[in-house]
């Protein structure tokens, strides 16, 4: 039936966010459907479900319906979400300005809404209406409120809203069912206008030869009503179609082949386009035909059906579900039906194939969400859930809970190679110690040892993040030597299978191990590779990423580029701050505070230096960063300067060339000196500085103004 005073208002309110909030059954859905229909814009319509309960599901499908709209935008927006980046501080305002690039209006649905409860997924969309184009609107339908601000949008015009007294039918609405007025009457009171009631009552009574008298043998309340017309219409079903509806209700979507493979039979495309024919309460999840799911109530109706009558038969059907979706590579449903199989094998084994892929792509809530619906005790009790839990945990910087996953992994204990490739799971234990320093350099560098003697070989999936791992390790305990052949193998092997997150990491790593020989050209090459990997893989924003940048950033202020390494170095920093590493980003905090101090901005350089001193007396063991924090205080330090005496016009000339990076030998030749008088320059330069290496030499002069 169609709403003309309701879609009359819809089309004439020009109001950025549309809000459509009533109980189940009040026809939330089919008004928007109708003002899709009478509306010439484009609707992207997304019809959400609890397992889109997740920022990155939910905006990857945002950006899919918009894209449906624009190529353009979904190619932009797409590389957003795949860098990474942080949903609410740097995705959702890129994906707002790519918005811009649209050249017509749209309309943006967000159907069931009520099923997304995450914080970030309600900071995102909250962020996202408040700042949407003018020729983007955004339309929200949900059951309850969502809970974003809405004070200001309402105070502004910029919100409308359609409640439940809204969608209530009016009796002169009821009256197309073609009734008596006493019946419409009788009808509306009986159901309190409840578009879900009157819908079923139309369904039940098409074929009743006296429709008044139909609606005056009804009695009770509104829900007594609901209930009793839901059994009437399944109870007109004929019996092979109420067995495919109940079979098929297991589903929160469904398709032709899915429900082949779940009732075991070969005709459902044809039923489903019969069952949506008849308005049995299913709905269209595209607009071609394949994607469906039931009315929530009436798959609630089904699953209860389902449940008392044939109860031994709902694990068969879950299972034959799972098997559909994890042959068709739909890891995520294929999981939730196994367990709700209760074959908490076969989910073990799917999670345990399939996190390291989801992993990557930033899904990390959504494995948690896997591991959630596990018993508690069924992921503590089985080593390979528990890896999977402690890869998660270190990813979302909750160390402590990492750590107690990986006990439990050992204390299960588990024969062979692991699903996710690793060949033991001592192995795997090591290589998720070794990702991660936390605070202590000891442990990571003993567990990056052992990792590399495990999966160091070339037979080993896990070679070059070995070789990686042990570098890092090394480098971090001041190794340097040692660790730049393990890196300089994982550089030239990354790139060939792909591993472009090791691929900038050596990269990084290599390019500070050139700046500790002031090797700066090396640096450089090595740090503009590495930051030209993140970019070519869209991951400019993602924290996992900032070493790249930090270190590039660390390179510019070397060459004495102090504009570009303080923009460099802070953006980098900023990433830092999401990874959850203290070492790190007390090493970042390092590389800019002399750069601040250069800057003239003592005030900020004392500050970052502090926070570093913080982390860094705070760690058990920071590793070389206790020896970099204390030549970075020294060049802070409010000494005089020239205390063995003033440079001279000559020297001053060496300490500049020895800023850009260039060796004893270059700067002899570019001054037509030998080398030894470059040498004596050079002890001259130290012994007045009061410093004793070459990059204390050059902070010290920045820092002094000198350079």
């Amino acid at each position: 039936m169609d709403r003309p005073r309701l879609l009359t208002f819809l089309r004439s309110d020009p109001a950025k966010l549309v809000l459509v909030v009533a109980p189940p059954g009040f026809g939330k859905t089919t008004l928007v459907a109708q003002w899709r229909e009478a509306d010439e814009r484009p609707f992207a319509w997304i019809s959400l479900d609890r397992a889109d309960n997740d920022p990155m599901v939910l905006w990857s499908y945002i950006v899919e319906a918009i894209g449906r709209v624009s190529s353009v935008f979904r190619e932009s927006a797409e590389s957003t979400l795949r860098s990474g980046a942080d949903l609410v501080g740097v995705a959702v305002p890129r994906i707002l300005s790519d918005l811009e690039s649209l050249d017509r209006d749209i309309v943006l649905v967000l159907d069931d809404y009520q099923w997304i409860t995450h914080l970030a997924c309600h900071e995102s969309i909250a962020l996202f209406a408040e700042h949407q184009p003018s020729h983007v609107q955004l339309v929200l339908c949900a059951r309850v409120d969502p809970p974003i601000r809405l004070g200001r949008l309402r105070a502004s015009g910029a919100l409308a809203e359609i409640r439940l007294w809204d969608l209530s039918f009016t009796p002169e609405e009821v009256l197309d069912l073609r009734l008596r007025r006493d019946s419409v009457a009788h009808l509306q009171n009986r159901t309190e206008g409840w578009p879900a009631g009157l819908f079923l009552a139309y369904l039940s009574m098409r074929d009743a030869l006296d429709r008044d008298g139909f609606i005056h043998r009804f009695g009770g309340s509104d829900r007594h009503v609901g209930d009793y017309l839901t059994e009437v219409v399944l109870q007109a079903l004929d019996d092979d179609l109420r067995a495919f509806l109940l079979d098929t209700s297991v589903l929160e979507r469904m398709c032709g082949p899915l429900c082949d493979a779940v009732t075991e039979r070969q005709d459902s495309a044809e039923l489903l386009a019969g069952i949506e024919g008849r308005n049995l309460f299913l709905i269209p999840l595209d607009d071609w035909g394949e994607w469906y799911r039931f009315h929530h109530l009436f798959a609630d109706l089904l699953r209860d059906h389902l449940q008392r009558e044939t109860p031994e038969r709902v694990p068969d059907l879950h299972r034959r579900a799972s098997r559909w979706f994890a042959m068709t590579e739909h890891p995520d449903e294929a999981i939730s039906h196994a367990i709700a199989a209760g074959d908490l094998d076969a989910a073990t084994a799917l999670v345990a194939k399939h996190y390291n892929r989801m992993l990557w792509r930033g899904r990390v809530l959504t494995i948690l969400r896997w591991l959630e619906a596990f018993p508690p005790r069924a992921v503590a009790s089985d080593a390979r859930l528990s890896v999977v839990k402690a890869w998660v945990m270190s990813f979302l910087n909750r160390g402590a809970e990492a750590r107690r996953a990986l006990a439990d992994a050992l204390d299960a204990g588990f024969e062979g190679s692991l699903p996710d490739g690793a060949s033991s799971l001592e192995a795997s234990a090591a290589l998720i110690r070794a990702g991660f320093a936390w605070d202590h350099v000891g442990e990571m560098l003993s567990a990056a040892s052992r990792a590399f003697e495990l999966e160091g070989n070339p037979e080993s999936m896990w070679q070059v993040t070995a070789h990686v791992q042990f570098g890092f390790a090394l480098y971090l305990s001041g190794r340097f030597g040692e660790a730049r052949p393990l890196l300089e193998r994982a550089a030239e092997l990354a790139p060939l299978d792909e591993q472009w997150m090791n691929s900038f990491g050596s990269g990084a790593l290599l390019a500070r191990i050139a700046l500790s020989s002031e090797d700066l050209p090396e640096a450089e090459r090595r740090a503009r590779q590495s930051v030209r990997v993140v970019e070519d893989h869209g991951a400019t924003d993602n924290p996992q990423t900032s070493y790249a940048y930090t270190t590039f950033g660390a390179v510019l202020a070397r060459k004495g580029d102090l504009v570009d390494a303080d923009r460099v170095l802070t953006g980098g920093l900023q990433l830092q701050r999401g990874l959850g590493q203290p070492l790190l980003l007390a090493e970042a905090l390092l590389d800019l505070a002399p750069v601040r101090r250069a800057l003239g901005d003592s005030p900020a350089a004392l500050a970052l230096l502090e926070e570093a001193r913080t982390l860094v007396e705070g760690s058990r063991d920071p590793g070389m960063l206790r020896d970099a924090l204390g030549r970075v205080s020294r060049s802070l330090a409010p000494r005089q300067v020239n205390q063995g005496g003033r440079l001279s016009a000559r020297e001053i000339e060496v300490l500049r060339l020895l800023a850009r990076g260039l060796q004893n030998r270059e700067i002899a030749a570019a001054l037509f000196v030998t080398y030894n008088t470059i040498h004596s320059h050079i002890r001259s330069i130290y012994r007045k500085l009061g410093t004793s290496s070459r990059s204390e030499a050059i902070d010290r002069a920045r820092s002094e103004g000198l350079l």
